[in-house]
């Protein structure tokens, strides 16, 4: 008997059989460089799009350009993100349905690539990262099983972006590691390669000191500093110059944090990538090689300060202007080369801000809210104990089985009036059990602008790693408490986080393409286009229009 899932990915398979045979592909480029800008949403685009002149204008000018692309699952999470977008694959199929989950059989929870088996390269001994928890397999393995002589790379300012876009076996995965560069773990070699041990000598120089200045127009203002206030916590948006790190400070995790949360972080991830396509020769070998980059600055930025502030406007052009740079590079040197671009969620303003400007914005602070869901179950139910486990955010429960038993209460009471609680929460727009998501179909019918929630959170329950209820919240609740470093957040099935950016620079006439589109579709398509077989997936093939 077929399942829905295995359906789906046979219809996507005869779906690029059929194109495939329809459309025989160009010659494949010698380099393709697929890119995910970290929290980059289609609403910075196109907030901040009339101003950009560089590098994100020349993609968006000259690219295939959709303006309608969705990633098309519940939990917008960097993890799920990455890991669908070479995959083709909803987080259901690819395993990382969040950046950490709950090991029912541990009771701990886990972190998406971590990996106890795995040790650094930079700092030997040190446990690291790997592909341990995707499932299946992405475009970079399809790519070099069937083309010989191809190489896949992946590089990013965090580890699960460049380890979940690399796909099972690449020939490289990196990642920034702090004050120390960019490194990599015993599942991806033996040692760190030549060209990138240099670099990160040559970086140290870099951290001594360093401040972040408005970098458009010296006579345009740098933004008054705005404020906040969240309890006794004072929120700040607007507020530059910022001071990343002055001379005789150490180097500790207060000055990685800063770094990370500055345009710094992406100018040395474009410089290490260059340093990667010199030092590995990509482009200059037998068959295509694939690079994948994801930038993270605009990420920890969004987070830190909001995305409408003036830390990320500076970003925004710092961004298109790194950008700029890169293709300059490839047009110089790989004047064939392929550019994608796409990012693995989007955000929302700080709800502080939202409200100021006459929005509903709301946060919902999980431990009130948790304490308040235990607080009612016990009265209703007449027992002494919590019947949930701890939750850092209340979209994902985990029933506590033991209490439930222990209690002797009927498990599907138990959820069955959880459900109710939680549909009765003005913050909550619906709540599904495992069970219920468990018999809905997540196949792709119908534009992804109009995806059911139910259908939605099925795309990103997994369960042997999902809960058992699995919470949808309303339009502009920012879940979770505000922390030092993350004023505001992402992670909901709503619009702002699901909509994103994707663009196709290469062989093809650009121009801008309105029809609804699913991330999903990225890795087919690319198959279709490099005229590979993809493994199982969850997309169809785009149309990308004539060639060039």
């Amino acid at each position: 008997m077929r399942t829905p899932a295995l359906a789906a990915s046979l219809i996507a398979t005869a779906l690029w059989f059929s194109t495939a045979a329809a459309s025989s592909p160009m010659v494949r480029p010698k380099l393709l460089v697929v890119i995910s800008v970290d929290q980059l949403s289609a609403e910075l685009m196109q907030t901040y799009g009339p101003e950009l002149k560089d590098g994100l204008a020349q993609l968006r000018q000259e690219g295939v350009c959709f303006t309608e692309a969705y990633h098309d699952h519940g939990f917008t999470e960097t993890g799920p993100g990455h890991s669908v977008i070479l995959s083709g694959r909803f987080p259901a199929n690819t395993g990382i349905v969040e950046n950490r989950w709950l090991d029912r059989r541990s009771g701990r929870p886990v972190y998406c690539v971590e990996d106890s088996t795995a040790k650094s390269l930079q700092a030997p001994g040190q446990v690291s990262s790997s592909n341990r928890w995707f499932l299946g397999d992405g475009f970079g393995d399809w790519l070099q099983a069937q083309v010989s002589g191809s190489r896949v790379f992946a590089l990013s300012g965090k580890d699960r972006a460049a380890i979940l876009m690399a796909g099972r076996k690449p020939t490289g995965a990196y990642w920034f590691a702090g004050p120390a560069g960019f490194t990599s773990s015993t599942a991806y070699g033996d040692r760190l390669p030549e060209w990138l041990i240099r670099y990160d000598r040559d970086l140290a120089d870099r951290f001594i000191t360093n401040s972040w200045h408005w970098t458009r127009d010296p006579a345009t203002p740098e933004g008054r500093i705005s404020q906040w206030t969240f309890g006794s916590q004072i929120l700040r948006n607007g507020g530059l110059p910022r001071l990343i790190q002055g001379a005789g400070m150490p180097l500790d995790k207060s000055f990685d944090r800063r770094f990370r949360k500055s345009p710094f972080l992406d100018e040395v991830t474009l410089e290490a990538a260059e340093a990667l396509i010199d030092g590995e020769k990509l482009g200059h070998g037998p068959a295509t090689d694939l690079l994948a980059i994801s930038f993270s600055a605009t990420d920890y930025i969004g987070h830190g300060y909001g995305t409408l502030g003036t830390e990320m406007r500076d970003q925004m052009h710092r961004l298109d202007k790194a950008l700029g740079k890169l293709l300059a590079v490839l047009r110089k040197y790989h004047p064939g080369a392929w550019v994608i671009l796409t990012a693995d969620h989007g955000g929302l303003d700080v709800p502080e801000a939202l409200g100021e400007q006459g929005f509903p914005a709301q946060r919902l602070l999980s431990e009130p809210f948790m304490t308040a869901l235990q607080t009612d179950l016990r009265k209703a139910l007449k027992v002494d104990c919590n019947l949930w486990l701890p939750a850092s955010e209340p979209t994902v429960l985990y029933l506590d089985e033991a209490a439930v038993q222990a209690a002797s209460l009927d498990r599907n009471e138990v959820l069955r009036r959880t459900q109710a609680w939680l549909r009765s929460r003005p913050e909550v727009a619906d709540a599904f059990t495992a069970e219920e998501l468990k018999g809905t179909d997540p196949a792709t019918t119908g534009s992804p602008r109009d995806s059911s929630l139910r259908v939605l959170l099925r795309r990103s329950f997994h369960p042997e790693r999902s809960g058992d209820i699995l919470v949808a919240v309303k339009p502009l609740v920012v879940v979770g408490n505000p922390s030092t470093d993350s004023a505001t957040g992402h992670g909901t099935p709503n619009a702002y986080d699901r909509r994103v950016p994707l663009i196709f620079w290469g062989p093809w006439i650009g121009g801008s393409r309105r029809e609804p589109v699913r991330i999903v579709d990225l890795a087919p398509t690319l198959a279709r286009e490099l005229g590979i077989q993809p493994g199982p997936v969850d997309g169809k093939v785009l149309d990308l229009g004539a060639r060039k």
